[in-house]
């Protein structure tokens, strides 16, 4: 099937004046988050961790938002349109059915035959490959959202901005990287950490000009507000990881309040077919917003608390003395995290004509023309 088929498997979507993302609301909340969320966890990390652990405040803050944010994902495969879509070629079948279940079934095996044990050096690698993942997932999604900040503000930046905001989250990726390999914390006697950010730095200010070039060139200037303080936030988030790792889960803050928030319109503007049963299930399930909430937390609620529980008593057994359900447990995180950094990185391509007919309208209407993110 060509990409004629693509946008024919897209469902109808109603007249809307106003996209989404032309709306005030969900651009607040986005960027208050850093001020509600990121600033005051990272206070309390920096000034009283005791107290952070009385508290528990981080696995509630991990419970209901980082684990909300990877469950919710689900979602997609309770819509039709997506399912025919999914299910359209073998190459679609792979992407969306074949290789999810293959990632939970290799993080499965991988910690029930502790190939951990068997070889340490191959893990180490392996570690590091799922915190670049995790890295650059998150700085990808950045870059993504800047785009649509900056589609929904219509204003004429140069091409050029692109590949520097590209080349600019990249750099930031591999900083990320560098201080986690550092042991957690930006080591100042470092040389290379000093050149890694140099890079993002420079790249920033280059931004930071094609902002200025666009606003001498727009009469809309107001509109250029939001995705210039998203950039200062956004990085700010970031720059965090990079001073220290451990203050890198409170970075992710503003991360997993502003995909919530994006995964809003998907949730419940997304039309449905009454004629499909699971449309018609999904339909009842997100009837009522509190129920479905309440239902995304209480599954998130038993992964957290599974993978929590289990977490434990790995710390005070030794590796080799684990038992088998201990580490599926906490294989369960690890794949849902994977899961979610692969599934995502497809879902959002406005790119993919079908989720440009699919999900154009909903964030910016109708009549706008929609920025390709990736």
């Amino acid at each position: 099937m060509g990409q004629e088929a693509a946008i024919a498997l897209a469902p109808p979507l109603p007249v809307r004046a106003t996209g989404y993302l032309q709306r005030e609301f969900p651009v607040y909340v986005i960027l208050g988050s850093f001020l509600v969320l990121t600033v005051p966890l990272c206070l309390f990390a920096l000034l009283d961790s005791n107290l952070m652990k009385r508290l528990f405040i981080v696995p509630i803050y991990m419970w209901t938002l980082g684990m909300t944010h990877f469950v919710i994902t689900l979602t997609i495969y309770l819509q039709s349109s997506n399912l025919r879509y999914f299910n359209r070629s073998w190459r679609n079948r792979t992407l969306y059915f074949l290789i999810p279940i293959a990632i939970f079934a290799a993080f499965d095996l991988y910690a029930v035959l502790q190939v951990a044990v068997i070889l340490p050096v191959f893990d180490s690698l392996f570690r590091s490959c799922i915190r670049f993942l995790d890295f650059h997932h998150v700085t990808r999604q950045s870059y993504g959202v800047l785009q649509l900040f900056k589609g929904r503000s219509r204003a004429p930046f140069p091409l050029w901005m692109k590949k520097t905001e590209n080349f600019y989250f990249w750099a930031f990726t591999i900083s990320l990287l560098l201080t986690f390999w550092s042991g957690g914390k930006f080591d100042t006697e470092e040389p290379l950490l000093f050149v890694a950010l140099a890079a993002p730095s420079i790249l920033f200010l280059v931004m930071l000009a094609g902002f200025v070039w666009t606003w001498r060139r727009t009469t809309n200037r107001k509109d250029l507000v939001a995705p210039l303080i998203y950039l200062l936030l956004q990085s700010g988030s970031v720059a965090l990881g990079v001073y220290s790792t451990a203050l890198w889960m409170f970075g992710l803050a503003m991360h997993y309040v502003e995909y919530h928030v994006l995964m809003v319109p998907r949730c419940f503007d997304a039309p449905l077919d009454e004629s499909s049963r699971i449309d018609r299930f999904y339909g009842r399930l997100r009837s009522n917003r509190f129920l479905f909430y309440a239902l995304l937390l209480a599954i998130s609620g038993g992964i957290t608390y599974l993978t929590w529980a289990a977490m434990g008593p790995m710390l005070l057994r030794s590796q080799d003395d684990s038992t088998s359900p201990y580490l599926v447990l906490i294989a369960i995180f690890d794949g849902l995290f994977i899961f979610h950094y692969f599934i995502e990185s497809l879902i959002w391509k406005f790119s993919d004509p079908f989720y440009r007919k699919s999900l154009g309208p909903l964030y910016f209407g109708q009549k706008v023309s929609q920025p390709r993110a990736n």
